[in-house]
């Protein structure tokens, strides 16, 4: 018999020892051995679906779902909250097996007594079928919260699922006093941009409002005295191969000469980090389910630095506690935090729209002279790499929570319109590589565009990555959050890139780059103007030569590469902390303008 971690490696079911169990009344050894399969499904990603393992998946579906719903089998309390954590790794088993969706079994269940921790089990964002969300509170508000949670997880794969996408856009809008808790709050509170960039405000408050009403919060005692000049960065991610480092390492080493700057990362150690420009590094981490902030309980930071909020779990934690005078956040994940305890938003006036950007953040918005960021130069020689087929390939360089329903169905009108044969290539980076993600969403996004006219790459190192994006004819950007560095990659590589602008920093910095480079003719502003402009380039040898003609003249250093910039970050720090008491005093929520 094969113990427990041989099992999670290798998993193997006997439909007919299942029945036995169920027939004998063992309902806690079944679960055990659903839970088993379902754990091993939730920590190993599959990239490709073989016979064996359709077959695998087929069984194993089958002989759940009829068990399962069966109403004599009644889960015990201690498994209750492991199916419903289970949500989407059953959703996504489900989703690439024959059955598609749980769709009839939650209609099976509707119909039983005792059903309300399976039905919270099998109902997630690609169902048809859909039950009161009041009457779920009403009935368990605690187990609610947590299928609340859970069925948000759905963003990194779902959104292209027409379904799904209009349930999680319903979902993240649910109002109810009783949702009160929340879990995997990074999931939440970075999809919901994802899910909705209209909609995100309100969950994210409500999340916001949680962690301080919780007991981290309120018996969080931080002592600090603020030492003039002293400035803490707080980031899980500082180090050169991340984009949140790619985009503001060049702000914070303007600082390096006046402020004495200390390093606060968060999370487990990593051996890479660039600690160059730190005098000191602190450690904030979580173990066993809490957040050990013992490093910076006690400081002597006149301000701190969030340069990526909503990134990880210790951010949006933190960003909800007073540990300095002066708190400011910056573009590496670029949503305001709506509603934590962030005082000033760092963004870039050529960027923003030029009135009401302020509507945007709960922040007050401290606006410097171009981008808001600065990228660094891609770690990467171009190698000329030439195609080795036919078909044009637009590269779509997108985390798989970027490519939403509407995209995807614009993608497929120009499938329909292009009078060549073309490949979309998607780089869906480390967005799928959890609880089976990837061929959910590899199935959806075939069964739009058509399996001929899709390349899904996995997540790769870098070099790998930029040599791929090399092979592409043109690089069109994901709406509605768009793209930064992905658009400086495509632009670095010399590719004819076509965006669509939005009202939003993060659906406008890659038309601002096409400007910044003379390239405003392939800015689209609707989708109509955005499917004409790709279609174009794709149809029009001549033209799509002239525009790499043209960016090959372009200097690159001088514009998307340009770190003139950084001094005025550095004017940001120096006029917030000169005059930090005046401005907390201060009720208007207009823009700063730094000159």
């Amino acid at each position: 018999m094969m113990n427990y971690s041989e099992f999670i490696n290798n998993p193997q079911i006997n439909p007919r020892e299942l029945l036995e169990l169920y027939r004998h009344q063992e309902y806690d050894q079944l679960s055990e051995i659903f839970l088993r399969v379902l754990e091993h499904f939730h920590n190993k990603t599959y990239y490709s679906l073989d016979l064996s393992l359709r077959y695998f998946i087929n069984v194993f579906v089958k002989n759940f779902l009829y068990l399962f719903t069966q109403p004599e089998y009644i889960l015990s309390d201690r498994h209750v909250n492991l199916f419903i954590k289970h949500n989407l790794t059953i959703s996504n088993l489900v989703a690439i097996s024959s059955f598609k969706t749980t769709d009839a079994y939650l209609q099976i269940l509707n119909d039983q007594p005792r059903n309300f921790a399976k039905l919270l089990s099998l109902y997630s964002a690609r169902n048809t079928v859909n039950f009161d969300k009041q009457a779920l509170f009403n009935a368990n508000p605690q187990l609610a919260c947590l299928w609340y949670s859970c069925f948000c997880e759905s963003y990194r794969s779902g959104v292209i699922n027409k379904e799904a996408y209009q349930n999680l856009r319903e979902h993240i809008t649910y109002t109810d006093d009783k949702l009160t808790d929340f879990y995997n709050i990074d999931d939440i509170y970075f999809g919901a941009s994802y899910i909705d960039g209209d909609r995100d405000r309100e969950i994210k408050n409500r999340i916001n409002q949680s962690i301080k009403n919780s007991p981290f919060a309120t018996t969080a005692q931080i002592n600090n005295n603020p030492k003039p000049k002293k400035i803490a960065v707080i980031t899980s991610l500082w180090f050169s191969q991340h984009s949140v480092y790619r985009i503001l390492s060049e702000f914070i080493e303007s600082l390096k000469n006046d402020y004495e700057l200390t390093l606060v990362h968060l999370g487990e150690i990593r051996n890479n980090l660039d600690i160059g420009f730190f005098k000191e590094i602190r450690y904030v981490y979580a173990k066993d389910g809490y957040l050990n902030i013992d490093a910076i309980r006690e400081n002597d930071f006149a301000a701190v630095f969030y340069p990526d909020i909503g990134m990880t779990v210790e951010s949006i934690f933190l960003s909800n506690l007073r540990i300095a005078p002066i708190q400011i956040c910056g573009l590496g994940h670029s949503v305001s935090t709506f509603g934590s305890e962030i005082d000033y938003y760092i963004s870039g006036a050529d960027v923003e729209i030029p009135q009401g950007a302020e509507a945007n953040y709960s922040e007050r918005l401290v606006l410097l002279p171009g981008f808001g960021a600065i990228h660094n130069q891609p770690h990467y020689q171009i190698k000329n790499i030439k195609k080795n087929r036919q078909e044009l390939i637009v590269n779509c360089p997108w985390y798989a929570q970027k490519v939403n329903y509407n995209l995807v169905c614009s993608l497929k009108e120009i499938i329909a319109k292009s009078d060549k044969k073309i490949g979309f290539r998607f780089f869906s980076g480390g967005a799928l590589t959890r609880k089976n993600d990837f061929l959910p969403f590899a199935t959806d996004l075939e069964s739009i565009l058509g399996k001929d006219c899709v390349e899904l790459i996995p997540a790769k190192p870098y070099g790998e990555y930029m040599a791929l994006m090399e092979e592409g004819d043109i690089c069109i950007e994901a709406c509605h959050f768009g793209g930064c560095n992905t658009v400086a990659d495509s632009l670095y590589l010399r590719q004819p890139t076509v965006t669509l602008e939005g009202d939003k920093w993060y659906n406008r910095i890659g038309s601002q780059m096409l400007q910044t480079v003379g390239l405003s003719e392939l800015i689209a502003q609707t989708s109509e103007e955005y499917i004409y402009l790709i279609l174009k380039l794709i149809h029009d040898d001549d033209y799509r030569l002239q525009i790499q003609e043209k960016l090959d003249r372009v200097d690159l250093n001088s514009t998307i590469f340009s770190s003139k910039s950084k001094i005025y970050f550095k004017k940001a720090l120096d006029f917030l902390t000169a005059n930090w008491e005046q401005l907390k005093n201060e009720t208007s929520n207009k823009p700063i303008h730094i000159d």
